[in-house]
């Protein structure tokens, strides 16, 4: 049996995760002296709430090498092959854990993948994955199908306000200040080693607008869903499907609420897209 392995940063929830039959190994979240395990005492949902009320400002740690030595164990014992699909190495720490526990154990058909992106393109990878050992695929062709895949992975999210930016120091007091005076919401890419700004837009309609624009000048891959997250943010996303839809856009849509470490920086509200470029 191929099993799929992946951490709480791909946003999707520990129910799904059941339902699907893979495994998410969660990471830690602190508000003050308070540690929450992501998806497990503290849903995404739940985070913002914490976020915009927590006195604290949040940190997160990377998930421990011996729980997927654990876990690696367990399938490599049961003679199951696996593929474990992780977040960005230059975002977090949990990829460097999954490569010490795979070190350790040194079994030839466990295939780890940095998927050099996080939230809403990682949560799309996995998607495929699960597709393709439905459909009997070996771990083997699933590492390589996926890997061929990353550079055509595309993930964009807008931010709803520069409040959180400033909060984590990514810009300044009065950047902030000025940006939220005139409505002005950034657009960031998702990219391997982080984050970056590669445009801006002014008001919430221009918002939704820049995505459509986006999916019409490089359109997605229709063999592929197209995730949309936010950030605590369901209607606005639930909104933003059906614009999608009467733009012609006919991929298979899957939602996702944006988890604490991306969330920590775009705050609640912003809404993202992760998608295969045609």
């Amino acid at each position: 049996m191929t099993r799929i392995i992946t951490d709480s940063l791909c946003d999707l929830t520990m129910d799904y995760a059941k339902e699907i039959d893979i495994d998410i190994l969660p990471l830690t979240v602190r508000f003050g002296e308070t540690d929450y395990t992501c998806g497990i005492d503290l849903k995404n949902e739940e985070f913002y709430e914490k976020l915009e009320n927590d006195p604290h400002h949040p940190s997160t740690a990377a998930v421990n090498p011996y729980k997927f030595e654990e876990l690696f164990q367990k399938y490599r014992d049961a003679g199951d092959e696996i593929v474990a699909i992780l977040f960005s190495k230059h975002m977090s720490a949990t990829f460097q854990s999954a490569q010490i526990a795979a070190d350790n154990i040194k079994y030839d058909k466990l295939y780890l993948i940095d998927c050099q992106n996080g939230a809403m393109g990682q949560a799309l990878l996995i998607e495929i994955a699960v597709a393709l050992r439905d459909e009997g695929k070996s771990a083997a062709e699933i590492a390589e199908t996926i890997t061929s895949l990353l550079p055509k992975t595309m993930t964009y999210i807008v931010v709803d306000s520069l409040e959180y930016l400033k909060r984590g120091g990514r810009i300044s007091k009065s950047a902030a200040f000025l940006g939220n005076l005139i409505k002005l919401h950034p657009v960031l890419q998702v990219v391997a080693d982080g984050a970056k700004p590669i445009d801006k837009v002014k008001g919430k309609k221009s918002c939704n607008t820049w995505f459509i624009h986006k999916l019409q000048e490089t359109p997605a891959d229709t063999n592929y869903p197209i995730v949309i997250g936010h950030s605590n943010a369901p209607q606005r996303a639930e909104a933003f499907q059906e614009q999608l839809r009467e733009a012609g856009i006919k991929n298979k849509m899957i939602t996702t609420c944006i988890g604490p470490v991306v969330g920590t920086h775009i705050g609640p509200n912003s809404l993202g897209i992760g998608y295969i470029e045609a």
